[in-house]
Formats: structure tokens, sequence, C-alpha cells
């Protein structure tokens, strides 16, 4: 199955195990598999396309834009960019590096993509995109900030690991575990479900969980992306209880960026075949020497 192809048309957050795992870099490979099809949106929920990582100084993927795509960008980013573009909006909330502001790239150039400051700032630019034509839009995340799918509604997210021997199993643990938690129903109201009825507000952690005596029942989370657990409790948690999301949002693929591991030796690790399926592996492999390859 072609799983980018299937991104087409919808909010796609780009989340990822840690800073550098290859979400940018991810993000460019989307871009240019669905050009073609109608306008593109990108922005990201920290700061990205920059030309050195700002906390490492490390050289980051260049985002690259083509004619027609919408980007958000800090106003402080243009003044340098080579991108030559069309204003569409300033938005009155600041940022750390100055207002956003909503552009049309107007010929081929190199990006600096950034985004708000908060969940309904994020809502309203979706919004703002989607009356400007963008069909499909990529939201391209900050370290660790898969909290940020729940901002997106009826979205799809894409899981980006970068997985070495040092990390190896904590980085198959938690993709087992995204894999799992997709896969719960979802909560509808009047839903005959085994009581007691458990919510949990805000994110699940091992110290929110029920007493280990304390078993049956339904445990019902706000979504995904508030599961803070590790792979043993999430096993043991189902053992015990019926589990429901109040809200959920789609999960469309795990990008998996391998250094010096294999792929039988990952795929081992995770001991899931139709996990493996579900895998796109260095996707950035299939398209060497494109402009934006890092």
């Amino acid at each position: 199955m072609d799983f980018i192809k299937g991104l087409k048309d919808r909010t796609v957050f780009i989340v990822g195990s840690r800073k550098n795992a290859g979400k940018t870099t991810f993000l460019n490979y989307a871009l240019n598999r669905l050009r073609g099809g109608g306008p593109l949106g990108a922005l990201s929920v920290g700061v990205d396309g920059e030309a050195q990582d700002l906390v490492f100084g490390n050289p980051k993927p260049q985002v690259r834009a083509e004619r027609g795509d919408l980007l958000l960008c800090a106003e402080s980013a243009l003044k340098g960019s080579d991108l030559h573009c069309e204003i569409l909006n300033v938005y009155p909330f600041r940022t750390a590096i100055g207002r956003p502001v909503l552009l049309r790239a107007l010929r081929p150039g190199r990006a600096e993509i950034s985004g708000p400051e908060n969940n309904s700032q994020l809502a309203e630019i979706l919004a703002d995109m989607r009356r400007h034509g963008a069909g499909t839009i990529f939201v391209d995340g900050a370290v660790d900030r898969i909290t940020q799918v729940a901002a997106g509604g009826k979205a799809a997210f894409v899981y980006v690991a970068r997985v070495e021997p040092e990390n190896l199993d904590s980085a198959a643990a938690t993709i087992k575990l995204i894999w799992a938690a997709s896969s719960v129903p979802l909560w509808r109201e009047g839903e005959k479900c085994p009581a007691p009825v458990i919510r949990v507000d805000g994110a699940l952690t091992a110290g929110k969980l029920p007493p280990k005596d304390v078993k049956g029942g339904t445990v019902v989370v706000e979504d995904l992306t508030k599961i803070f657990l590790s792979w043993a409790q999430w096993q043991e948690l189902k053992e015990r209880f019926e589990l429901r999301f109040a809200a959920k949002p789609d999960l469309a693929a795990f990008v998996v960026n391998l250094l010096n591991v294999s792929r039988a030796d990952f795929e081992r690790k995770l001991a899931v075949p139709a996990l493996a399926e579900r895998i796109i592996y260095n996707p950035y492999e299939a398209m060497a020497g494109a402009p934006w390859k890092n």
C-alpha cells in the first residue's frame, strides 16, 4: 500500500521520537511525492528549514518549496530567504521569533517554516490555509510534540523514529505501543461498555493507573497522544480494562531511519509482522540526489 498517496487532502502531523529523527527530511520526501495534485501546505510547531539546528548547531535539511506551496514562516525569517512569495496573511499573535506569516511561493526556493505557540492558534492557521486552497497540509513536529496531533480534529499522523544500536529496544517498544494504541476504539456516549467507566483527564501516566488489585470496567483516555506509559505498563493495563479514546487521530504510517541497525534485527525486536507492513524505511534513499537531501 502506498501510504504517501493516502495522505492526500488531509492534515498530516509529522511527529518523532527525538530531535533530528528525520521529520523534516520526511516532510520534503512527502511534499515531493504529492506535488501536482493541488496546492500543498507546510508549517511547524517549532522552527524547521533553518540552515543549522538552533539547539545543536548541526546542519539541517532545507525545506524545499515549489510554486504554489502555502507556507507559514516567522516574519523575521523572510529577510534572509531566497523565496519569492506572495504574503497572504500576517497573524496578530506573536511568537519568540516574530509574528507568523502565511505566504504562497511564486517560484522554487528554500523556506524556514515555523508555527504558532498554542493549539488554538494552530487550528486558526490550518483553517486559513484551507481557505487559501491548501489540500494536504503537513505540520512538522519539533522534538517530541506528538501531543500537537490532538489540535487537528480529523487528522492523520506519521511517527518518525531514528533507530541506532543504543536505542534499538526502546524505539521498538515505543513503536509497538503507538501501534497498539492506534487500534483502541473510539468512545461514544451511550455505548455499552463494562462498568465502571473511569475517565482519565490529561496525560495517562504510571501514577494515574488504577491500583493493580482493581480489575474490570472501561478506561477512557482523551486521545492517543496522552499515553505516557511503557510497553509493559500498557500491556498490563489492557489485561485489566477495556480501553477507549474520546478522540482518535489516524495513524498513517511509521517512518524508521535505521543507522547501523539492519531491518531484520529491528523487525525481530518488533515481533509483530502486521506492524512491519506499516513501516516506511529510510525514505530519503529513494530520492537520492534530490536538492533537499542532507
